[in-house]
């Protein structure tokens, strides 16, 4: 029977997504929410552990159906992708400009210089537009049209910057409450810091831009927003090569001033720098946290990496942690906007500790939290709203503080900062289809004369403190075996072939622990195993869209490559 539902679930999205891009070729504000009174804990309840599956149990007959399947729906979406005409704006790959590619430091650093010391400045903003009241923008959660109907907790974009007094150059991380920010968005919030920077002689070596992933935020993609009209729409634009969409205007208008805001935290960050100490921890996460795919172990969960800075002023400095897991406990269905558990885990470290606090994204692949399941039917009427979004931000805030006991490891203001860019092309249709429906404003080039010769320039990064603890950044929502290696899934595959590529956990330096960063300076998508990838085909947990929603089969094995690259150029 269940096999029965698998398969009839398959073929409706196979015919879905198929029938939805040939229409397209023919058709040419509430208060903050504060914590209730209630104790949530009295009504938590215990969540089922989750069983590893191996698609090597899977019937024969079974998988061969997926893999024809893949192979016809690919050949048909190749046909209307090839059909469907380019935006007359794209430029070929050889005019790309890296006028604002931010290339990191100079030199690699293995101790701390006379004179060094840690220099850090935290910045915060609203992104939620004035005019909001009149009911004009779009919740980031899916394709339907979502107007928010209100605010639940705040939308902002939150930013540190960091340095070590070496005169190397600033490096700036930035996160903003969204499902995912584009390179194009990235490129224009660092156009406007460097012209700032310039006037003030502030010299930046690296300004990342993130997203935290929420899936209750406002859309800063574009993807979200009126998606039916961009699909019937699009064709005709691209043939008579009009840019301009009157019926877009609140859309354009929100990310010009999420962009503005971006840029404003990140000067005030750069502003509010002071001098003070840096301190480690890194924080085992399991106990939080699931894959729901059930393929990861809870030993073998993505730990935390929190950061704590103490400025020596004696003001109050800034908690920063990258956290696996999904912002999903809040559901974009509430037509409200939220931040999700990452609004309460901030507010927990600001009532407990009065510091200020950056989320960044970690590898969530599939992982979401196991504390959401809550007996709501005891909670007042008034509670129930958010009940397991509040209490995953608490536990989340109560876990980072317990690390934060004496033991915390010091770090010596050492900064290194790495970058390195390169092109791709993307080999899954349904991605052509929607940059060449302009659903997201990514930065396209021709590669070729084929109407699918396109590519993407990636970005990817490695910024190292105290030559003890590093970062890996990534343009990919990257799945956690990809970044800490296929054994962590028992090497599960859905090909039958073993992964060989390098595992990037393990490339740091000597005595580094690295943890990665995705979804920086661009959202490009599912990053899974190329063994695992199977497009329509891929069942495992009834998880069909990972593969659906990806650059294409290579995008692991060429991400690891060029990050091994990366690595390596560190000397």
């Amino acid at each position: 029977m269940r096999g029965k539902f698998k398969f009839q679930k398959t073929i409706s999205i196979c015919l879905s997504i198929l029938l939805l891009f040939s229409t397209m070729i023919i058709s040419t504000s509430a208060a903050d929410a504060e914590y209730g009174p209630y104790d949530y804990d009295s009504i938590a309840q215990p969540m089922e552990p989750s069983k590893l599956i191996d698609s090597a149990t899977m019937a024969p007959i079974e998988k061969m159906f997926y893999n024809a399947l893949n192979k016809v729906a690919n050949a048909l979406l190749k046909v209307v992708c090839t059909l469907y005409p380019n935006p007359g704006d794209w430029k070929n790959i050889s005019e790309y400009d890296p006028a604002n590619f931010t290339p990191g430091r100079e030199t690699y650093a293995t101790e701390a210089a006379e004179g060094n010391v840690w220099r850090l400045g935290y910045g915060s903003e609203s992104i939620i537009p004035t005019d909001f009241a009149a009911g004009k923008y779009y919740i980031g959660r899916d394709m339907s049209k979502r107007l928010a109907q209100g605010i639940n907790d705040d939308n902002r974009v939150r930013a540190i910057a960091l340095d070590d007094n070496s005169g190397e150059g600033i490096v700036v991380f930035a996160a903003v409450d969204s499902m995912g920010i584009t390179s194009a968005d990235t490129l224009a919030v660092r156009a406007l810091v460097s012209d700032w920077a310039k006037e003030q002689g502030i010299q930046i070596a690296a300004l990342n831009l993130s997203a935290t992933h929420s899936h209750s935020a406002l859309d800063a993609q574009g993807i979200s927003t009126e998606f039916a009209h961009k699909v019937l729409t699009a064709p005709i634009r691209n043939l008579l090569e009009i840019k301009a969409d009157r019926k877009l205007t609140n859309a354009n208008n929100f990310k010009k001033y999420y962009i503005e805001q971006a840029a404003k935290a990140v000067k005030s960050a750069i502003t509010d720098m002071r001098e003070g100490e840096l301190y480690y921890a890194s924080i085992a996460s399991g106990d939080y946290t699931k894959d729901k795919r059930g393929l990861i172990k809870s030993e073998n969960m993505p730990p935390i990496a929190m950061l704590k800075f103490v400025p020596a002023d004696g003001s109050k400095g800034v908690y920063v942690a990258d956290i696996s897991c999904h912002p999903t406990t809040f559901k974009a269905s509430n037509g409200l906007l939220s931040s999700d558990y990452i609004y309460y885990l901030e507010q927990r470290i600001k009532e407990k500790t009065g510091y200020r606090f950056l989320f960044m994204q970690g590898s969530s692949g599939q992982i979401s939290s196991t504390r959401t399941n809550l007996d709501t039917s005891k909670l007042p009427e008034d509670e129930v709203l958010g009940a397991s979004t509040r209490y995953v931000g608490r536990l989340f805030a109560d876990l980072l503080l317990s690390a934060d006991n004496g033991e915390m490891e010091k770090l010596d203001p050492v900064l290194n900062a790495k970058y390195t860019s390169f092109t791709y092309e993307p080999t899954n249709y349904i991605l052509l289809l929607a940059v060449k429906a302009r659903l997201v404003n990514n930065d396209i080039y021709k590669s070729g004369n084929s109407a699918n010769d396109i590519a993407i320039v990636m970005e990817e990064g490695y910024v190292e403190l105290g030559n003890r603890v590093g970062f890996g950044i990534f343009p990919v929502e990257l799945y956690p075996e990809v970044f800490f290696g296929a054994d962590i899934i028992q090497n599960v595959s859905w090909d039958g072939t073993k992964w060989t590529y390098p595992v990037p956990a393990d490339l740091a330096p000597e005595g580094v622990d690295m943890f990665p960063l995705p979804l920086m300076n661009d959202s490009l998508g599912y990053c899974v195993l190329d063994n695992n990838y199977a497009f329509l085909g891929h069942i495992l947990g009834d998880n069909i869209a990972d593969e659906t929603l990806s650059l294409g089969k290579n995008t692991a094995s060429t991400v690891v490559t060029e990050f091994e690259k990366l690595m390596k150029g560190i000397g």
